[in-house]
C-alpha cells in the first residue's frame, strides 16, 4: 500500500436527515412480530391430535390447502409461526385471541392475513393505544419452511400511520 489510510465508514461525512414535516404531525409505526417453529413439533401435534388440533388451530381453507402438499407438516409449521407472529405484534393486547382467528391466504402476490372479528379487535385495540388509524394500515407477512432444515419461521410486519401529539 502507499501508506494512505483508506477513509473507513464511520469517518464519511454525515447525510443530512430528513426531518418530519412539523405541519403534518403524522409518522410510521411499525410492529414486527417473528416465530420459529420446528417442523416436526407440529408433526407430532398431528399425528397425537389429528383432526382435533387441525380444527382447533388452523381454518378450514388452511387445513385444505396444507392436506394438499406433499409434506403438510411443514405448510401447518409455517402457518403456525405466522400466526404467532401475528400475536406477537399485537403485544399485550392477544388474549383470548385463538389462532383459528387468524388465517394465512394464499394469493398470487404472497401471503396474507385474513382476521376473524375476535382477532381484528385485538388488532383495532392495539392501533388505537398507538393511535394508529387502521385505514392507514398494511399488514405483510412472510413464510419459510425447510424440511432438511427441519425449520418453519412466519413473519408478520404491521405498517401504519399515527398521529403524534407534540
Amino acid at each position: 500500500m502507499s501508506g494512505e489510510n483508506p477513509k473507513r465508514p464511520e469517518e464519511e461525512p454525515e447525510l443530512p436527515r430528513e426531518e418530519p414535516d412539523p405541519a403534518s404531525n403524522v409518522g410510521p409505526v411499525v410492529s414486527h412480530g417473528v416465530d420459529v417453529v420446528a417442523i416436526d413439533r407440529i408433526g407430532d401435534l398431528l399425528s397425537e391430535f389429528g383432526d382435533s388440533f387441525r380444527d382447533r388451530v388452523f381454518t378450514p381453507a388452511e387445513q385444505a390447502y396444507c392436506e394438499a402438499q406433499g409434506d403438510p407438516s411443514q405448510h401447518y409449521a409455517a402457518r403456525w409461526a405466522a400466526k404467532e407472529a401475528f400475536l406477537k405484534t399485537l403485544r399485550k393486547s392477544s388474549p383470548g385471541v385463538p389462532t383459528a382467528a387468524i388465517e394465512v391466504d394464499r394469493r398470487a402476490d404472497g401471503p396474507r392475513l385474513s382476521l376473524d372479528p375476535v382477532a381484528s379487535d385485538a388488532l383495532d385495540a392495539m392501533l388505537a393505544k398507538r393511535d394508529v388509524s387502521p385505514e392507514t394500515v398494511d399488514i405483510d407477512v412472510s413464510l419459510s419452511h425447510d424440511q432438511t432444515a427441519g425449520y418453519a419461521i412466519g413473519s408478520v410486519t404491521i405498517v401504519g400511520t399515527a398521529k403524534r401529539d407534540d
